[in-house]
Parts: structure tokens; C-alpha cells; sequence
């Protein structure tokens, strides 16, 4: 099945997916596809090796595991507010 959509880009964008479209020998959807194709192959690959490198650490030190765990939820968080902070115009 294939969706259709519109989107909207800034002129010269455009020009330069529309060169590199025809560079490649495809429309500016079917290049705007395999870009998208290419940026979900590699977001499905980086997590796959960030779960086996969990997974790799959570065996070799359980307890260090969960602890590091822990700190890196707490760090986020803290991110995350910070971040928030920011864009409300607090930071």
C-alpha cells in the first residue's frame, strides 16, 4: 500500500532533492522514500546494537548494571526538564 501526503519545502531545498533525484535516476518521492527507507534501517540497526550491548553489560555485572540504570533515568530526566525549561523561556 502506498500513502499519499504533501509536504513543503523551502524553495531552495527543493531544487537540490529535485538534482539529486534525478541524479540518482528517480522521482523526488521515490528518493524521498529510500531516504526514509535508509534513516529506518539505520535507527532499527542502532537499536538492535544498543540491546545487545545491554545486554552484554547487564551479564557481565548485574548489580553495576542496574545501578548504571538508574543514574542514566536520572540524568535523563534531568535533561528532559532542562530542555523543557528552555523552550518554555525559563532557562
Amino acid at each position: 500500500m502506498t500513502q499519499k501526503f504533501s509536504i513543503s519545502l523551502p524553495d531552495d531545498l527543493y531544487e537540490q532533492v529535485k538534482a539529486m533525484a534525478e541524479q540518482s535516476g528517480t522521482t523526488i518521492s521515490g528518493f524521498l522514500a529510500d531516504l526514509a527507507q535508509q534513516r529506518a534501517d539505520a535507527d532499527r540497526a542502532s537499536r538492535e546494537r544498543l540491546a545487545r550491548l545491554i545486554a552484554q553489560d547487564r551479564a557481565v555485572d548485574p548489580e553495576g548494571y542496574d545501578q548504571r540504570k538508574e543514574d542514566i533515568r536520572r540524568r535523563m530526566h534531568a535533561a528532559q526538564q532542562a530542555a523543557a525549561a528552555k523552550k518554555a523561556g525559563v532557562a
